[in-house]
């Protein structure tokens, strides 16, 4: 079952958001994403899918945090990724605020 990965950077804490290093990033490991920007503009969603969530983020997470698009995903990022029975059960896997809990990806 394919499932989503999504990015969404919330751009009331990027003021000066710039979505290329974003897309370099997931571009060098040729992810190419759907983009989804919320009409009031509060956020921008990077949407990823796949059958495997586990194997992509494993290959995305370094891709992200060990480029230019880190300090970003810091400021004002927040990954989650659909749970077993999609939405419903979705998994938290990065927030810009630390003291939020992570999900992992069973």
């Amino acid at each position: 079952m394919i499932k989503c990965l999504c990015i969404q950077i919330l751009l009331g804490r990027a003021p000066n958001f710039d979505r290329q290093p974003l897309l370099a990033a997931m571009h060098a490991i040729e992810r190419f994403p759907e983009i989804d920007v919320d009409e009031g503009g509060a956020w921008i969603a990077f949407n990823l899918f796949t059958e495997d969530l586990a194997s992509l983020w494993a290959e995305l997470e370094p891709a992200l945090f060990e480029s230019s698009a880190a300090s970003l995903l810091r400021a004002a990022g927040i990954i989650v990724s659909e749970g077993e029975y999609g939405w419903s059960g979705d998994r938290l896997l990065f927030h810009h605020d630390p003291k939020e809990a992570l999900d992992g990806l069973a």
